[in-house]
């Protein structure tokens, strides 16, 4: 891969990593915070497994999103490698 693609490619992949860091820890104060309910039941603690449970669903939804626009960079890449393939062997 050469170019504004592999460039492109090389950030979503950094950004994918840096995004699934940021849900393991996310993940982590949830599973706190929903012990933390389970023990006290109190509004409060119910508000912030509330709150890291909204964030996480953003956060899974940004990991999502990058991983879905990193396979269409790949599958562009194949078809142009594809074509270069066919072209040299016409």
């Amino acid at each position: 891969m050469k170019g504004r693609n592999s460039d492109e490619i090389d950030e979503l992949n950094q950004a994918i990593n840096e995004q699934s860091d940021e849900q393991r820890k996310i993940a982590t104060r949830f599973g706190k915070a929903m012990n933390d309910f389970a023990t006290e039941r109190s509004l409060e603690t119910c508000l912030e497994a509330l709150n890291l449970s909204i964030q996480l669903a953003n956060i899974r939804a940004k990991v999502s999103n990058s991983w879905e626009h990193y396979a269409r960079l790949l599958e562009g890449e194949v078809v142009r490698l594809s074509k270069q393939v066919e072209k040299k062997q016409q």
